[in-house]
């Protein structure tokens, strides 16, 4: 009997020891850049705002996850410590494209206020502002 336990007990910490080194890889994982993957869509700033703020579960299921190529004016740089987050097209009262820049990326030269871009970056979501992570401003 008690060498049953004892197995039981080693198997339980076995698995509890699997689970946290399966935990600890999901949470050190590396985040991807977008600059290698082609977009599912392009689209205007504008357009993908105006679709989010008339049924965000209809827009989230076109584009949540997906990455986007989105056109539009700049309107605002905040730089942070690791990354700087571009806006793009605020809509009078404050809503936009929250665009992410993917860490460590810089670019030469920085567009200003006002400058048309187009950022390629992974739809997360709308939360006042539609949220694209891991952005690269996109060339095309």
């Amino acid at each position: 009997m008690r060498r049953k336990r004892t197995i039981l007990w080693l198997v339980i910490l076995l698995l509890a020891l699997a689970g946290a080194g399966w935990a600890w890889h999901l949470y050190d994982k590396p985040h991807l850049s977008t600059a290698g993957e082609t977009a599912d869509v392009t689209i205007n700033a504008d357009t993908l705002y105006h679709q989010y703020q008339a049924n965000e579960h209809a827009a989230d299921r076109k584009y949540l996850g997906k990455v986007l190529s989105v056109t539009g004016r700049l309107t605002e740089i905040q730089h942070g410590a690791r990354s700087d987050i571009w806006i793009l097209s605020t809509q009078p009262g404050g809503g936009g494209i929250s665009c992410q820049l993917f860490a460590g990326t810089r670019v030469d030269p920085e567009p200003k206020p006002g400058d048309a871009v187009t950022v390629k970056g992974r739809c997360t979501g709308f939360l006042m502002d539609v949220n694209l992570s891991d952005c690269v401003p996109d060339k095309n």
